[in-house]
C-alpha cells in the first residue's frame, strides 16, 4: 500500500558524508569514484564501472574537449578509451541521476551541465552548491517545520 503523501515526493537525492584524505586527490579515477559514491551514484559495493565510465566520458567531453556530447558521443569515447560497448539506455539511465540532481540538462539530445546563475561557464563547484544545496535547504526547512508541528500535537 502506498503512503497518501508519496505524492508529494518531487525527487530524491542522497548525498553522503565521506572523509576526503589526501589519497583520494590524487588520480581522476579516484576523485570519480569519491564523487560518484558522495552523490549515491554508485553504491558502497559497487563492482560495475559503468557510471563511472560515463562520469569520465562527461567530463572528459565538456571540461576537455568542449562539447555538448550525445548519447552516442559518450558511447563511442567509452568504446575508444576502455574498449567497452556500453548500451545507449544505461548511458541515459546514469545522465538521468545527474539531471534529477539538476546538475545536467538535456537539451536537442546533448547534454549540457547546468550552470548556477550569475556563475561562470562549467563551474560545476558553484552549480552543485546551487542546485543541491537549493533542495537541501528546502528539505531541511520543511523538516524543521513539521518536527514542530509534531511536537505541538504531541504535547
Amino acid at each position: 500500500m502506498q503512503l497518501p503523501e508519496s505524492a508529494f515526493v518531487r525527487k530524491d537525492f542522497m548525498l553522503r558524508q565521506l572523509d576526503f584524505p589526501p589519497e583520494v586527490r590524487l588520480t581522476k579515477k579516484s576523485l570519480l569514484r569519491w564523487f560518484a559514491l558522495a552523490l549515491g551514484l554508485i553504491s558502497l559495493q559497487e563492482s560495475r564501472t559503468s557510471c563511472l565510465d560515463v562520469l569520465d566520458a562527461l567530463f572528459t567531453l565538456t571540461l576537455n574537449k568542449k562539447m555538448a556530447p550525445t548519447t552516442l558521443d559518450i558511447q563511442n569515447f567509452i568504446k575508444e578509451k576502455y574498449n567497452k560497448e556500453i548500451s545507449e539506455k544505461l548511458i541515459r539511465y546514469h545522465l538521468s541521476k545527474l539531471i534529477s540532481l539538476e546538475l545536467l540538462q538535456r537539451k536537442k539530445n546533448r547534454y549540457y551541465w547546468n550552470n548556477a546563475p550569475n556563475a561562470e561557464k562549467n563551474n560545476l563547484a558553484e552549480a552543485f552548491e546551487y542546485w543541491v544545496g537549493k533542495g537541501i535547504k528546502e528539505t531541511l526547512q520543511n523538516t524543521k517545520d513539521a518536527l514542530k508541528l509534531l511536537v505541538e500535537k504531541y504535547e
